[in-house]
């Protein structure tokens, strides 16, 4: 399991245009984008749950989290979005987690 690398400075003009325009385009391109984070965190913690638990299911959960973390995210803090992200996605994971239980 690699570490996912994403160049922020390539994605910056990506995420001005989807801040000024809200265009679903640019929410494509970011989602595209960060997708591989949602694998990457549902792979680390579906090695901590029970084998009941299916990691498709994980990524799918991870995968709101993402589209709420893009929604949400404010490119004046000076916060990667990875950073950000991957808590949102571990969140997603863990609450549903929680109402399925």
């Amino acid at each position: 399991m690699a570490s996912v690398k994403i160049d922020d400075r390539l994605v910056r003009p990506t995420w001005l245009k989807y801040k000024k325009t809200r265009r679903k385009i640019y929410k494509n391109i970011l989602i595209e984008t960060y997708l591989p984070l949602v694998r990457n965190v549902a792979e680390r913690m579906h090695m901590t749950l029970p084998a009941s638990v299916e990691l498709d299911d994980l990524i799918s959960m991870g995968t709101f989290g993402l589209l709420e973390a893009i929604d949400r995210f404010d490119l004046e803090r000076g916060v990667l979005f990875k950073t950000y992200c991957v808590n949102r996605i571990r969140g997603a994971i863990l609450d549903e987690l929680r109402a399925l239980d």
